[in-house]
């Protein structure tokens, strides 16, 4: 070597190796890919509901949120993955069930029970028996259900297939079933509103899929679960937080672009806000699943800048309580947003921001894809439950906190630390639940 550096000189440095952009656009994530929605899970794995409707745009992670729900049960559970994408018919529907409960034949087959039979069975046997195996050994089925819109043509064509589908679903008492769509579904209501009982989603408690916790999205910009996590600055991470709005798949797409070669994140500039043909055949779509009233709103919104329900109820002739319930709805669905101090809606993120830019004055207002009756119920109904939850978590977490404070003081003005910090996070626990509380009636 040495006789080299005399002969030739000193050597060039090798060139460094460019490290793999670690951004997942477009496919669905799982494991350690998977960020966030960690309250969310909690709440679909442990809720009091085993039926539940997990109600997302399109781009947001259902799909990948129910394989993470697949990879992460408890043993509690035997997790069924049960795609609907494609079907056509009941027997479509049938046969996918099949494929998907012969994907865990190896579980199966650990509690003597061999899945090969069941092929060319009904929903209805399907279901009865896995579960009547599961619970001979203290099992619960998890019955995962993606692109549930497919239903919808299926039961249009045969009504009794949604009523065959909700007997199935209820008659196993150790079955709970998370079925995930666009809020599209929620036509199948109309297919269901002559039955003698409830119709086939009010069985289903609805839970909305939209954006992370700042702290999950911080992970996923930094990449935190990954063999090398991605250098970024509190100022990019935070910008980058705003322009997405804390929404999974922009998180991922921005964060692709502003990937640099020395594992790190630059600051987004304006030409990385541009909408592509995908996110623009992306929000197209999300115009088109708002009812006639929340098109009203997120084009006065857009027109307008950042403006308080108030002024949007007296604008559009609205009473305070709709625009409070459309409001819930285009918020847990990440359309809106809000700014100062809750006081403010604005639009979502800069992403959807540039593309009501580009097309507000051509979008259509009252097309009927999904009717404003439709969305209410369902906002109304998501918006009991989750304040239910909320005030159910505040009075345990009073009563922790009770607790802690006679404990403290049996120690006189100096409590131990391990207390006083219990006591600090409870009180902070409480903070934020007050807060949310709060926000739902905005």
């Amino acid at each position: 070597m040495n006789f080299l550096k005399r002969l030739f000189g000193p050597q060039p440095a090798p060139p460094v190796a460019s490290v793999r952009n670690p951004y997942i656009v477009g496919g669905w994530v799982v494991g350690s890919n998977y960020y966030g929605h960690a309250r969310l899970r909690r709440n679909l794995l442990s809720g009091s509901n085993d039926y539940i409707w997990v109600i997302g745009t399109r781009r947001v992670g259902k799909t990948s949120l129910l394989r993470q729900l697949a990879l992460k049960a408890s043993t509690e559970y035997i997790p069924i993955y049960w795609d609907m994408q494609g079907c056509q018919t009941e027997f479509d529907l049938s046969q996918e069930l099949f494929y998907a409960i012969e994907d865990q034949r190896k579980l199966f087959a650990k509690l003597d029970y061999m899945v090969s039979p069941l092929e060319g069975a009904d929903i209805g046997k399907l279901l009865r028996s896995i579960s009547r195996v599961a619970d001979e050994h203290n099992r619960r089925i998890l019955l995962l259900i993606d692109e549930t819109e497919a239903l919808m043509p299926i039961v249009e064509a045969d009504a009794l297939v949604a009523r065959r589908l909700r007997s199935a679903f209820q008659r196993p008492t150790n079955l709970r079933v998370v079925l995930s769509s666009t809020k599209t579904l929620a036509r199948l209501h109309h297919t269901s509103q002559q039955w003698p009982t409830s119709s086939f989603l009010h069985m289903f408690s609805p839970h909305y899929l939209s954006g992370l916790a700042p702290f999950e999205s911080a992970a996923l910009i930094r990449q935190t679960q990954a063999k090398r996590s991605v250098h970024a600055s509190d100022e990019v991470v935070e910008a980058i937080q705003f322009h997405t709005n804390n929404h999974p798949y922009l998180l991922q797409w921005l964060c692709s672009r502003l990937f640099q070669d020395d594992n790190s994140l630059r600051m987004p500039t304006e030409s990385d806000l541009d909408c592509d043909p995908m996110l623009d055949s992306l929000f197209a779509l999300k115009f088109m699943h708002l009812s006639p009233s929340e098109r009203q709103i997120i084009l006065l919104v857009h027109e307008t800048g950042p403006i308080n329900g108030d002024a949007l109820a007296e604008a559009l002739g609205f009473s305070q309580d709709e625009v409070r319930t459309y409001l819930y709805d285009l918020s847990r669905l990440g359309y809106t947003r809000q700014v100062e101090q809750g006081s403010q809606i604005t639009i979502s993120d800069s992403f959807f921001q540039d593309w009501l830019d580009a097309n507000a004055d051509e979008l259509p207002v009252t097309d009927l894809v999904v009717p404003d009756d439709l969305v209410k119920e369902i906002a109304a109904a998501g918006r009991e439950g989750e304040e239910s939850s909320l005030l159910r978590q505040l009075q345990r977490h009073r009563i922790n906190l009770a607790r802690l404070e006679l404990k403290a003081a049996g120690h006189g003005a100096f409590p131990p630390l391990h207390i006083q910090n219990e006591i600090d996070i409870h009180q902070e626990k409480i903070k934020s639940i007050e807060q949310r509380l709060d926000a739902l009636h905005i």
